[in-house]
């Protein structure tokens, strides 16, 4: 189902409502399906650089992480780390503590034990768009000794080219927005935005949702149409769990008396 299709199917129910209203309730869906069946998977890739502990995940572009699930280090898979090294690499900004630096360049070691961490806090300037971000260490044997206290995890030593893949869930692409609106705008008769993330067998999930969101709107308000599309649309996301769960395996084997 390309967008005009799903559009137009919307548009039965909601004539009166402007095409990026109709697309706003798309992505919001969209969205909402990723979060609650992890069905929208993708792999990111980034550079190392020696001396940097931390990588904001700008490259996603529009995609919000909801899960990173694996990380690989020059094609070797690397486990997560748990808990978080003693002593940090001071790489933050906004706010930035101007009176300490960053830990010095590591050197490399043979062992190569790496491990990747996640830091999801905020900017604390509201207006700057946050990120999360993604941390590779290296363990070594008494690696960093700062304020008494000594860290047996060193930040990445290797500068590489594109050596570092996340394999992540994530939410899916908004529509892209041009100049012209309505059945000009970008990616109209395409699989654009959330429909080419959203498996197209699930298409229908989507056009529920979105009809459903249509007759909560103050000018279109119809209490047992939203009720009946939301139950169909909360059915077509049990199949899209049930399709994530079982796609890599033939499910569970069960005992049969004879």
């Amino acid at each position: 189902m390309n967008k005009q299709t799903l559009l137009e199917s919307i548009r039965e129910h909601h004539s009166n409502l402007p095409t990026r209203q109709l697309e706003i309730y798309i992505e919001t869906i969209a969205n909402k399906i990723a979060i609650d069946t992890n069905v929208v998977k993708k792999t990111f890739v980034y550079s190392s650089v020696a001396g940097q502990r931390w990588y904001t995940l700008s490259t996603a572009g529009p995609n919000y992480v909801i899960k990173v699930e694996k990380v690989y280090f020059n094609d070797v898979i690397i486990p997560k780390l748990i808990g978080e090294p003693i002593i940090d690499d001071d790489e933050f900004s906004t706010p930035e503590d101007t009176s300490d630096t960053a830990l010095t360049t590591p050197v490399s070691n043979v062992s190569n034990k790496r491990m990747w961490m996640l830091n999801d806090y905020m900017h604390s300037d509201l207006h700057t768009a946050s990120r999360m971000k993604l941390g590779i260490v290296e363990k070594v044997t008494n690696a960093v000794t700062i304020d008494g206290r000594t860290s047996n995890y060193q930040s990445c030593s290797i500068t590489g080219t594109s050596n570092i893949r996340m394999y992540a869930i994530v939410t899916p692409n908004p529509f892209l927005q041009g100049a012209t609106s309505g059945y000009s705008s970008p990616g109209y008769t395409s699989l654009s935005g959330p429909l080419a993330d959203i498996p197209v067998q699930f298409h229908d999930v989507l056009l529920n949702g979105s009809i459903a969101m249509g007759y909560k709107n103050p000018k279109n308000f119809n209490g047992d149409m939203y009720t009946f599309f939301n139950s169909q649309f909360l059915e077509g996301i049990k199949d899209i769990k049930k399709f994530v769960r079982t796609k890599h395996s033939t499910g569970f084997i069960k005992p049969q008396d004879f």
